[in-house]
């Protein structure tokens, strides 16, 4: 009675397992098909975001480069105008040290003049 009582627990078992399975199974391959719908879709997300920081990562080098690019034009500018300053200031010291050797010149004509007047 007790083998009997064993296969009997066994079928009931059995049975009570395939109606579990039958009641649970459905709506998890539902759930395993949609958490693999929204694994992709995720990734689909992910990809474009990696694309969109790129994006904006190459935008803000853009717009670095386009800093550095006004800043040289800038800079010639500030040359060009310093460049120029230093010409006229070189054009101005050469005309001092022309009238500075005048009148040195004049200076000494004047000293050998007067020397020579006084030797007279």
């Amino acid at each position: 009675m007790e083998g009997v009582n064993q296969t009997d627990d066994a079928k009931t078992i059995q049975l009570l397992s395939k109606g579990i399975m039958e009641l649970y199974e459905p709506p998890l391959a539902t759930i395993n098909t949609h958490l693999k719908e929204l694994t992709e879709r995720q990734e689909a997300v992910h990809s474009m975001l990696v694309s969109e920081r790129r994006k904006l990562e190459d935008l803000q080098n853009d717009a670095m480069v386009d800093a550095l690019l006004a800043d040289i034009a800038t800079n010639k500018e500030k040359l060009v105008s310093i460049s120029n300053s230093m010409m006229g200031l070189h054009k101005r010291v050469q005309l001092l040290q022309g009238r500075a050797a005048n009148v040195e010149k004049a200076a000494k004509n004047r000293v050998s003049t007067q020397s020579k007047s006084s030797n007279s």
